[in-house]
């Protein structure tokens, strides 16, 4: 049976790309390869027919035209290798931004629940290194595949003039050299599975570190708390784990070349003998002699190069492997041409949902059933780890329940298309970011030729983030962060948590969730938004995560979690006279907010 990721199949697949979108990169290619092997030959061959033309008493004129030819030839030669040297690099890359567009991708279209596995970024973070890499993974195939072709057309020629001096010349020289073959293919794939696979883990703790230095989030921190040396003594930890990797390819490598080394030695020596011995016997003429040396040594040279180019195109052929397993994987594929089918009322419910986080001994949700009807105001309330996120990871199809259903009007959201499901909900959370775009594509989440700019100042005013906007030197098309323009624009926390929220306004979704909405907020702020939290969402479904329980009577209904179960859901008056865990709640809070205000007073 022909396998899916077999070295013929990989191959086809890198070829394939670098035709699709590299243009005339492989015919470029193969006529930098022709003219590369003419110019190996051209000098030997030319000095054989002079050395001819003068002991044959020819005329010099003769002498000087193959001296004209043969300069006339390399020139041909410089000019399109010239040409070739000028257009295959950014051809070449063309080509490879395919294949990494097509890995980034995957990494913002995969399940969100595989972003919080760590074999699954281990993964990533190696493939991802292995295609900035030139002489590795599909970088490294597209040369190497390039390479091999240039390698073969010079063994062909070089052994047809070898092998007219003895046929045996060859098969000596190809046994050798099988052997330096399965020497160097053994050990290119021990070092490929011994350092080479193992380093992922490092390379994303690599990686993360150096995020952390660079990133202005993190940068207060690491000032206030001098962390500088602590981060820096785990990067040099994570360094020399690196390093022990490298250095244990260096010993592979030296075992190989101990063992390949004596090889080529001994098929030179015997080559060259083997010429020295007939041109002592007359049997060949100094002209003849020349010739062969050259194409003696071509043909040798050519034939290590090509053993060892195979070798490493077999290794690549792996790291294609993984490449192409990994999109095969975990790319969630959409069609771009879809018709989008928003249900305009979706109604949502909880069906005796379960969910276990992947390695986890504990549930974080057990046996949650909740109706969420169109329109409905609804809290979600309780300490920190009783389920409430999960909950909502849930509901938004981040992750699928390990028991029990959820559904939207019915279907099942575990059968509906990802973009569909995400189609339904605009979200705040918690953790809000800012993208190095302009003000208004941060609140569409849409190129700036795609952005309807009035919409977007209306959310603004909604969210009382308009007047600030309007302050900035470019109003709307004002740079966020200093990332990318020196001149970008940094928000406060409370300003962010409204950007957010007008992002969410505009997407216009049927369903709007609202993680801690107002945790950055000062008090008078907090009041104004709750006041007009009906007027924000319109009709549409509201859900959001509170801390502050006051918040919760602005809402039609209150599910109140403890312990990874849904121990309490009603209003606020019924919760307050059930008297039961969110009484509890919200007495020891509110005494708390009663003392503060007496200390104030």
């Amino acid at each position: 049976m022909k396998e899916k990721y077999g070295f013929a199949s990989n191959l086809k697949y890198v070829v394939c790309g670098m035709k699709k979108d590299g243009g005339n990169l492989l015919g470029i290619q193969m006529l930098g390869v022709m003219t590369e092997t003419v110019s190996l030959f051209i000098i030997p061959v030319t000095v054989k027919l002079i050395i001819d033309s003068l002991t044959s008493g020819d005329p010099h004129e003769k002498t000087m035209i193959l001296v004209g030819i043969n300069s006339a030839v390399m020139l041909i030669v410089y000019m399109i290798s010239a040409y070739v040297e000028n257009n295959t690099p950014y051809k070449m890359k063309h080509a490879l931004i395919s294949f990494k567009r097509e890995l980034t991708e995957t990494m913002t279209s995969m399940e969100y629940s595989n972003m919080e596995k760590p074999a699954v970024l281990d993964e990533h973070e190696r493939i991802r290194n292995v295609m900035n890499v030139k002489t590795q993974g599909i970088e490294g195939m597209m040369n190497s595949t390039v390479t091999c072709g240039k390698l073969i057309l010079q063994i062909v020629m070089a052994g047809i003039l070898v092998s007219s001096l003895h046929p045996i010349l060859i098969f000596i020289l190809i046994g050798l050299l099988i052997l330096s073959f399965m020497v160097i293919d053994k050990t290119k794939m021990k070092d490929k599975e011994q350092v080479w696979d193992a380093l992922g883990p490092y390379w994303r703790k690599h990686f993360n570190l150096g995020y952390l230095t660079n990133h202005f989030t993190s940068a207060k921190e690491i000032r206030v708390y001098d962390m500088k040396d602590y981060i820096y003594g785990k990067y040099l930890d994570i360094t020399a784990e690196i390093l022990k990797k490298y250095r244990l390819s260096r010993n592979i490598w030296f075992k190989s070349n101990a063992i390949c080394m004596p090889l080529n030695l001994l098929q030179e020596v015997s080559l060259y003998a083997f010429l020295i011995y007939k041109l002592s016997k007359n049997e060949l003429t100094v002209a003849e002699f020349t010739l062969y040396v050259a194409s003696v040594h071509i043909f040798t040279k050519a034939l290590s190069e090509f053993i060892q180019e195979y070798t490493e195109i077999k290794k690549q052929s792996l790291e294609v492997k993984d490449f192409r397993k990994f999109i095969d994987t975990y790319k969630v594929s959409h069609d771009p041409y879809r018709k989008v089918t928003v249900a305009d009322r979706p109604d949502l419910e909880f069906r005796d949902v379960t969910f276990r986080y992947e390695g986890q001994a504990k549930n974080a949700l057990e046996h949650v059933s909740v109706s969420i009807p169109y329109g409905m105001r609804l809290a979600i309330v309780g300490l920190n780890g009783a389920g409430k996120t999960t909950f909502i990871k849930l509901l938004a199809g981040f992750y699928k329940p390990t028991e029990g259903h959820i559904t939207l009007n019915g279907r099942d959201t575990a059968d509906m298309d990802m973009e569909e499901l995400f189609d339904h909900f605009s979200a705040v959370f918690q953790n809000v970011e800012e993208y190095p775009f302009t003000v208004a594509e941060n609140v569409s989440m849409k190129r700036l030729d795609e952005t309807d700019e009035s919409r977007v100042s209306d959310c603004l005013k909604r969210c009382g983030l308009y007047d600030r906007i309007m302050q900035l030197d470019s109003g709307l098309r004002s740079q966020v962060l200093k990332v990318i323009e020196k001149d970008g624009v940094d928000f406060s926390g409370g300003e962010k948590q409204k950007l957010a929220l007008a992002r969410a306004l505009y997407k216009d979704a049927p369903v709007i969730i609202l993680d801690e909405p107002t945790s950055a907020l000062d008090p008078l702020a907090e009041e104004r938004l709750y006041k007009s939290f009906n007027d924000l969402i319109g009709d549409r479904t509201g859900i959001f995560i509170s801390h502050r329980l006051s918040s919760t009577k602005f809402c039609h209904k209150v599910a109140m979690f403890e312990d990874s179960h849904l121990v309490e859901f009603g209003t606020h008056d019924e919760l307050m006279n059930l008297k039961g865990k969110y009484y509890e709640l919200y007495e020891t809070q509110a005494q708390l907010y009663r003392e503060e205000n007496k200390n104030e007073d």
